[in-house]
């Protein structure tokens, strides 16, 4: 009996210790959420035929959106990226610019992490969680976009 009574207190003080660690340090309770984006000309509005194509990943932890990831073989050279927002499938409005390290030939790119983080207000956050965001990439031939990638809520 005096065994059991030891080994439930011990039991009782490790989850209150397990407890406390969430309560002191919040954000290690806060996942992180993953969504891998496919980047497509068929994805624009209208569909813009191209060659290009891309894959990134955007996380979410707290309020803060990464992207990282990558495009290629674009029609003609790029001419910017950016997070818009808008109803799926529609033409939107820029919320931020992504930064991309371009390729030799400019018609694809790399989307580093440390160099997309988003630090997401909470209006954009509940865009976000209605999958109202999307990645846009635009060419020189295509100024509204040749490469788009709806985000799902997150």
């Amino acid at each position: 009996m005096k065994k059991a009574a030891t080994i439930m207190k011990k039991l009782i003080f490790s989850l209150l210790a397990i407890v406390a660690c969430f309560m002191i340090y919040p954000e290690a309770s806060q996942a992180q959420q993953k969504q891998r984006i496919i980047l497509a000309g068929y994805k624009q509005k209208p569909p813009v035929p191209t060659t290009g194509s891309g894959m990134v990943t955007v996380r979410v932890k707290n309020d803060t959106l990464t992207v990282d990831g990558s495009f290629e073989n674009m029609t003609s050279q790029y001419s910017g990226a950016y997070l818009m927002v808008s109803l799926r499938g529609e033409s939107g409005n820029q919320l931020y610019n992504l930064k991309v390290d371009l390729n030799e030939e400019k018609t694809g790119g790399t989307f580093k992490p440390e160099a997309n983080k988003l630090a997401l207000t909470k209006a954009e956050r509940r865009l976000l969680k209605q999958g109202e965001l999307y990645i846009n990439i635009s060419s020189f031939d295509h100024r509204g976009g040749e490469l788009r990638g709806n985000i799902g809520g997150m």
